[in-house]
């Protein structure tokens, strides 16, 4: 068998070495390292690059922006616990007794009293007492059945009021003035009867 030659035309010859020299260009460009500092602000298109382009602290910071609006308030928190308890205070001033009582048995024996209390008068369930503390008729008083004596028995109403004929109370037989007082006991048909009785008067 017998080969043929081809022979090549002097254009062909400088098309493949064209072609040669371009192929070798790009090659050694894409392989070439660009050299410190080589690319400026006229090679990159403004706004191109990112913040993560550039070193931490190449990028001054900003000035601060105006304070935004207050926000919604939030839920109330649970209450605490209660705290310790305080000292204890000073004590108060001692008070003052504006009361005077006596406990008097049917017979007018005075048997307990606050003091000063002396009967100035008795008959059957009625007892004068002088209480001896100035005008009591302006004063509350108060009366109560009592079991001195032994006097344990059945009884009616025991009723009280001051002497000297003020609306509080009425005119006395006897010590008829309003530091006197007249306490009148019954027994349980409403007759008047000695009977034992508590007698008070505070103000």
């Amino acid at each position: 068998m017998q080969l043929r030659r081809f022979k090549l035309s002097p254009a062909t010859v400088i098309a493949c070495i064209a072609l040669t020299i371009a192929l070798g260009g790009t090659s050694y460009a894409a392989v070439t390292v660009l050299p410190p500092n080589s690319v400026t602000t006229v090679q990159v298109k403004d706004y191109s690059l990112l913040r993560r382009d550039f070193k931490r602290g190449q990028i001054p910071v900003g000035p601060r922006g105006p304070t935004g609006p207050q926000g919604t308030s939030g839920p109330t928190g649970p209450a605490g616990l209660p705290g310790p308890i305080g000292p204890a205070g000073p004590a108060g001033p001692a008070g003052t007794t504006n009361a005077k009582w006596a406990l008097v048995k049917g017979d007018a024996t005075i048997v307990a009293q606050s003091g000063g209390i002396t009967i100035t008068s008795h008959s059957a369930g009625t007892y004068i007492l002088d209480f001896n503390s100035g005008a009591i008729n302006t004063k509350l008083i108060v009366a109560s059945a009592a079991q001195a004596g032994g006097d344990t028995g059945s009884r009616g109403a025991v009723s009280v009021g001051p002497c000297g004929g003020t609306p509080e109370g009425g005119v006395c037989s006897a010590g008829n003035d309003t530091f006197h007082l007249r306490v009148l006991t019954y027994d349980g048909a409403g007759a008047a009867a000695d009977h034992a009785f508590y007698v008070a008067v505070m103000g």
